[in-house]
């Protein structure tokens, strides 16, 4: 399942995914073509015993030092690269500092060998081939100065190189793939996680702090989403208004946070009798709205008057304040008749008929029929 959510993810951040390795693919292909050409070649040196200048005994004594790495083969390996050594040699191929700061020039002992690679990358293959076999002779020749025992002569000479090794035209575009990959998949999951805070954020602002239901601000939207889903499906809409009476007139609401308490016991008490489709919210004050999707008038009032009802015959504990509340509520009732009405004039309606309600009695459900005037 999980896998199954994260592919879903990146499948919906598709168009964050696609730019980013168009991007990286674009910026590897000008970081490719911008950069010069590379050519490496490599010419190789053996190191053995001197048969001229040594004994039978040097010679196996020799052999046995360079067995042992005794420090001889490092010793060429470091000449190979000096400054002594590079700088002879770019004397003598006559190289501008503008060509040489193309030029990087290592040495390595192959492993369990005598023998010494000369490695040399340069902007020009025939410069690069030359520095190669000219860094070997200029080492055997300063060789010489330093060992009479030891020679070192040429084994395999640099090669003209076909091709530049650098850049790496298919792994840097590999490369560049990947990474993008990995950086739009990376940002399309970074669009879910700030979607879902986002949601959790809202989640939170929908819902009224006191009652612990839906805010005025979330239920206004959601009537306004109703109101246009009726009159383009012609279904029946019906709205109320319910009113909690004579709340204010019990001495100990008059605390606060003992009023809120009983506000949310009664948003506690509608929530449990409306049906499950049905949208409870606090309007403002003691008046909650409740939102009747697919309900005719007739059927809205007639849930709204078993709401009274039960209330009337309901006792409501506020327990740490020790006060039981037996309350009464008046509701009025509009509904949508397919007309050109906005949100606007069907709130106006409610509040009005609410208002008729109340002046005609406390505990009255007053459903305003189509056609009339509130």
């Amino acid at each position: 399942m999980e896998l199954r959510h994260y592919l879903q993810v990146v499948l919906k951040g598709w168009w964050l995914v696609l730019p980013t390795i168009l991007i990286a693919l674009s910026a590897a292909l000008v970081f490719t073509y911008t950069q010069p050409p590379i050519y490496r070649t490599t010419a190789t040196f053996v190191v053995s015993p001197s048969a001229y200048f040594a004994t039978l005994d040097d010679v196996l004594r020799g052999w046995d030092s360079l067995s042992r790495r005794d420090g001889v083969m490092s010793t060429y390996v470091a000449i190979a690269t000096s400054s002594t050594v590079l700088d002879a040699v770019y004397k003598e191929m006559e190289l501008t500092e503008e060509q040489i700061k193309y030029i990087d020039v290592s040495s390595e002992l192959v492993p369990s060998t005598n023998i010494v690679k000369v490695a040399v990358e340069a902007d020009d293959p025939l410069v690069a081939r030359r520095c190669a076999n000219l860094v070997g002779e200029k080492t055997i020749e300063y060789g010489l100065k330093l060992y009479e025992i030891y020679d070192m002569k040429p084994l395999d000479p640099a090669y003209l190189p076909r091709e530049p090794d650098k850049p790496r035209k298919v792994q840097n575009l590999i490369l560049a793939t990947i990474l993008g990959s990995v950086a739009g998949v990376g940002l399309a999951f970074l669009l879910q996680y700030i979607r879902v805070s986002r949601s959790t954020v809202v989640g939170i602002d929908i819902i009224d702090s006191d009652t612990g239901i839906y805010n005025r601000h979330y239920f206004l939207q959601r009537l306004g989403e109703e109101l246009s889903r009726a009159k383009r499906q012609r279904y029946p809409l019906s709205l109320a208004l319910v009113n909690i009476e004579r709340l204010d007139m019990i001495a100990d609401m008059r605390v606060p946070r003992l009023k809120n308490e009983a506000l949310r016991r009664v948003a506690v008490f509608l929530r449990g009798y409306l049906r499950e489709e049905d949208l409870l919210a606090r309007y403002r004050g003691e008046t909650f709205a409740v939102l009747f999707p697919d309900t005719p008038g007739l059927d809205a009032k007639q849930i709204l008057e078993k709401l009274h009802t039960r209330m009337e015959w309901s006792i409501i504990e506020l327990e740490e304040a020790g006060v039981k509340l037996n309350l009464t509520a008046t509701s009025g009732v509009v509904t949508y008749d397919f007309n050109s009405t906005s949100r606007e004039e069907l709130l106006n309606k409610a509040e009005k008929t609410l208002q008729r309600a109340r002046d005609d009695g406390y505990g009255e459900v007053l459903l305003l029929e189509e056609g009339e005037d509130s």
